[in-house]
Order: structure tokens, then C-alpha cells, then sequence
């Protein structure tokens, strides 16, 4: 694996319908896609901020209490340690950047 490329077989896939895709010194970068409407997803902190980009599909980010909906060129920012949820409602891909980086 050379330092400025991570090819696709040295990716790794989560649980929850993320791909890790790189990881830098400071950041990391993720691909959702996300099928089913998941309605029952529980709230979450996370010590790490996000900022997203929806490429397709719909969503809905619930961040300390706020619904924001959000569909394909749409962008979003959940601050660290701020309590959200998102409620995909059509199929969803979308990128996300976490700061500091992290495999979760």
C-alpha cells in the first residue's frame, strides 16, 4: 500500500453500512450506503466531528434535537460531542470526513 493511495482491497467495511476508505494524520473519510430505512437507529455522541456530502438518496439528521432533511448535494456538519441520530428514508450513499480520523 503506498502512502498517497489506499486501493479498494485495503479497505475495510463496518457494521452499520460504512466503507473506510483512507485515513490520514488528522482526518479519516468513509462511504455510506445505507438500503433500508432504519427508523429505530439510536441516538449517538461521538468525540469526533463530521461533515457529510449526500451523493444519492434521503435522509434525515436529527442533531441535538433538530431534524435537518437532506437529499443528493446536500452537506452536513455534526459538531463532536453533540447527540444525533439520521433516519435514511431512500437508499442513501453518501462520504463523510471525521476529525480526528477514526475506524468507527
Amino acid at each position: 500500500m503506498s502512502p498517497y493511495k489506499v486501493s479498494q482491497s485495503d479497505t475495510t467495511h463496518g457494521t452499520d453500512g460504512e466503507h473506510h476508505l483512507v485515513k490520514g494524520q488528522q482526518s479519516s473519510m468513509r462511504l455510506w450506503h445505507r438500503e433500508e430505512p432504519n427508523a429505530d437507529k439510536p441516538e449517538s455522541t461521538h468525540e469526533y466531528e463530521t461533515l457529510g456530502y449526500v451523493i444519492e438518496g434521503k435522509v434525515d439528521l436529527i442533531v441535538n434535537g433538530e431534524t435537518v432533511s437532506l437529499q443528493p448535494g446536500d452537506s452536513y456538519h455534526v459538531p463532536a460531542g453533540a447527540p444525533h441520530t439520521f433516519r435514511v428514508t431512500e437508499t442513501l450513499t453518501a462520504v463523510e470526513v471525521t476529525t480526528p480520523g477514526t475506524d468507527k
